[in-house]
């Protein structure tokens, strides 16, 4: 049997954790600022693993620690919004990276359909309602419904190798 056959069949590897990480911070990714609401919870978390699903019906994914406050957001209130950050809003990626809970008193938004906050300034945003949840690993993979898509003419905020970068400047 063929190594390749053989990493197939056993669910077990010895890939470091640290190596894994290392490797993964070499993917640049567009950053996102998930918004999500709860009765009185509001909330926000920056996050990298976001990606479209289907363009009919449009669906969208995000993937959520389920350690996070974000996780219990999202799945008690049954909606997100996707706030894709401009190249100008690394202050904003910063702030939300922090621990959950943060306010947004002072962070320009408007309230979607959904509930959830619309960050003003951003690249794109995305409204949403829950479609569907699946557990993988320590996280959770949410699929959101797309409920209300916009976009701005403004470049859009990337992050890879521990650097934020302007999707023009690349």
């Amino acid at each position: 049997m063929s190594a390749a056959a053989a990493m197939r069949l056993s669910p077990e590897t010895d890939v470091d954790p640290a190596a894994f990480k290392a490797a993964m911070r070499r993917h640049a990714a567009g950053v996102t600022v998930v918004t999500s609401r709860h009765g009185a919870t509001v909330n926000g978390m920056t996050a990298t693993a976001v990606c479209s699903v289907s363009a009919e019906p449009p669906l969208v994914l995000v993937v959520l620690n389920r350690s996070s406050a974000s996780h219990g957001v999202v799945s008690r209130g049954g909606a997100f919004a996707l706030n894709f950050l401009s190249e100008d809003q690394s202050d904003l990626a910063a702030y939300f990276a922090g621990r959950d809970g943060k306010s947004f008193d002072a962070v320009p938004h408007r309230i979607g359909a959904s509930g959830c906050p619309l960050i003003e300034g951003c690249a794109a945003r995305l409204d949403c309602v829950l479609e569907s949840q699946h557990n993988a690993g320590t996280h959770t993979i949410f699929v959101g419904r797309v409920l209300h898509a916009e976009t701005s003419d403004r470049a859009a905020l990337v992050y890879g190798d521990a650097a934020f970068a302007g999707l023009r400047t690349l």
